[in-house]
């Protein structure tokens, strides 16, 4: 990892850039309770007290893409600091990728490399559920940390975890690209990659291409549609499942190079307007 490289993930990009810059963090460790701070799982949301009923109507907080709006939400339900303590209540409806984003978008704040990462973790329940992470480089070890910024200690519990979530170990969590590479070479069933219903080598392909947008400082939410993401992948022939091979191929390889040359593919570049397949709605991105 070259120091352009590292400066370019120490800086906010559309999606991590705060419209007034927090206090910045003093370490992931931080960044991480901050985030949980601001942000209940809409999944785990009863488990700290936040009703059906309530979590229905607030449902549209997902929606939130960038820290900018996040913190607007967030300063709509009270007015309490960041690092004050605030009720689950009054923290904003999220996901995994927005505590991801979230603390990216803080790090990046302090100046620490930091990036998300769109793939599946081993931890949540069987098989492997779509999940979002963060990573942050680290200068003694020379390379990439992986941190899962919404588990706390009720989530560890509930899930029965013993890891260390600011640093998991390797292969706790699959990036898109490591995820397909396992299914094409037979390692892995593509079916037991996903979430829900939603399972298979099409699913693992859309986070190939989310993981690469990321990469790139676009990070969008699970749901959001674009390019080859709409399209089923054909046969191993198909050229789609082909570019897919090649974008895994150069994300596992670390080749920064290469791969911020195949996200200005047409096919899988961030275009200005996106769709949320889960509002079924066209989304126009105005910090892209």
């Amino acid at each position: 990892m070259t120091p352009d490289d590292l400066g370019f993930y120490a800086t906010p990009g559309p999606m991590t850039t705060f419209a007034e810059p927090p206090h910045p963090p003093a370490d992931v460790e931080e960044a991480c309770r901050i985030s949980r701070n601001l942000i209940v799982h809409e999944f785990l949301a009863d488990r700290y007290g936040v009703g059906h009923a309530e979590l229905d109507r607030r449902r549209e907080e997902v929606e939130s893409r960038s820290a900018a709006e996040m913190v607007a939400v967030v300063r709509r339900l009270g007015p309490h600091a960041f690092t004050e303590p605030r009720p689950p209540g009054g923290r904003m409806i999220g996901n995994c990728r927005h505590f991801t984003v979230f603390t990216v978008a803080l790090l990046r704040a302090a100046g620490i490399p930091a990036r998300a990462r769109a793939g599946f973790a081993g931890y949540l329940g069987e098989g492997w559920s779509d999940h979002w992470v963060a990573e942050r480089w680290d200068a003694a070890s020379g390379r990439w940390l992986r941190t899962d910024a919404q588990l706390d200690d009720t989530q560890l519990k509930l899930f029965g975890l013993d890891l260390d979530p600011l640093d998991l170990p390797d292969g706790a969590f699959l990036s898109g690209a490591e995820a397909w590479q396992r299914c094409r070479s037979g390692q892995d069933d593509p079916r037991r990659f996903g979430l829900a219903e939603l399972r298979g080598a099409w699913f693992v392909a859309g986070n190939v291409v989310r993981d690469l947008a990321a990469l790139n400082k676009v990070e969008l939410l699970p749901w959001d549609t674009w390019g080859m993401i709409d399209l089923t992948l054909g046969e191993t022939e198909d050229r789609r499942t082909a570019l897919v091979d090649e974008i895994a191929v150069a994300v596992v390889a670390g080749d920064v190079g290469r791969w911020r040359r195949l996200y200005e593919r047409a096919e899988v570049r961030v275009p200005r307007t996106v769709r949320s397949h889960r509002y079924q709605r066209e989304v126009h991105l105005t910090t892209v």
